[in-house]
């Protein structure tokens, strides 16, 4: 596999470059840049299957220079991005440029390798173009109801559709861009279907309800409802806080339920 990196801490590239030789093998940093102006021509004009990009860049932002690039040279590469920020935005910054995934520094060496497992997958799939054209007739053509009734398409970046079983769904978080599936199989899963989807796609499956705004919650991993603290408790031990509406549409969730 033939990866590009953009990263303007020479540490940070050396630990990589190490990681990937310890862990993945097969994986080669064929060209390197550390800031955009240089990062341009190298994304530009070096053919590769992944591209490693650091956020912060020591003249810029890296989206700013992925903004300037023809949208067909996404077709074909995986997106892994690195950064010392936990920040929100980031994330769905990198779903909209159709991240494979994103690591926070110092880089996980099991992470790194999951990462690159995902664009090995990604790299056998058919094009973005093709998915995406297969992702647009799936959506015209099946309607919320006509899913399939224990299962949910989670939407990925790429165009990729994960159908997860609704029993292995704990709770969804999110805003009106991307969600968070919180899961019991595996970990957080980051959909670019913004919360209002979902809420759409399960308000007739009967176990989730929407707790606030921002969370939806399968009422199978509830374990405790504190009005007071405006709290729900879940079986995982996750917390979610509940609007004022939100724990009143719960009390009368579970009212229908038991009379």
């Amino acid at each position: 596999m033939r990866v590009l990196l953009i990263e303007d801490n020479p540490q940070v590239s050396e630990l990589v470059k190490s990681l990937l030789a310890n862990h993945c093998p097969d994986v080669s940093v064929i060209g390197e840049a550390d800031c955009i102006a240089d990062g341009y021509d190298l994304l530009t004009d070096i053919p590769a299957d992944l591209w490693l990009l650091d956020v912060e860049l020591k003249d810029g932002n890296v989206f700013d220079l992925l903004d300037r690039l023809d949208y067909s040279l996404f077709d074909n590469v995986g997106i892994i991005f690195l950064t010392a920020f936990s920040n929100f935005e980031y994330v769905i910054r990198a779903m909209h440029k159709s991240a494979v995934d994103y690591l926070l520094k110092p880089v996980d060496p099991e992470l790194l390798t999951e990462a690159i497992e995902k664009v090995r997958v990604e790299i056998h799939q058919r094009s973005l173009r093709h998915r995406l054209d297969e992702l647009r007739r799936l959506l015209s053509t099946q309607s919320a109801s006509q899913i399939s009734l224990d299962k949910l398409p989670v939407l990925l970046g790429r165009g990729a559709v994960l159908y997860l079983n609704l029993t292995d769904i704990i709770c969804l978080e999110g805003d009106e861009n991307v969600c968070l599936v919180h899961t019991t199989v595996e970990k957080d899963i980051v959909s670019i279907r913004h919360l209002g989807y979902y809420k759409d796609v399960l308000k007739n499956r009967g176990a989730f309800v929407q707790v606030s705004k921002r969370s939806l919650v399968n009422s199978r991993y509830i374990a405790r409802y504190e009005p007071m603290e405006g709290l729900v408790y879940l079986t995982d031990g996750t917390t979610i806080a509940t609007s004022r509406r939100g724990g009143q549409q719960l009390v009368e969730f579970f009212r229908g339920l038991f009379g």
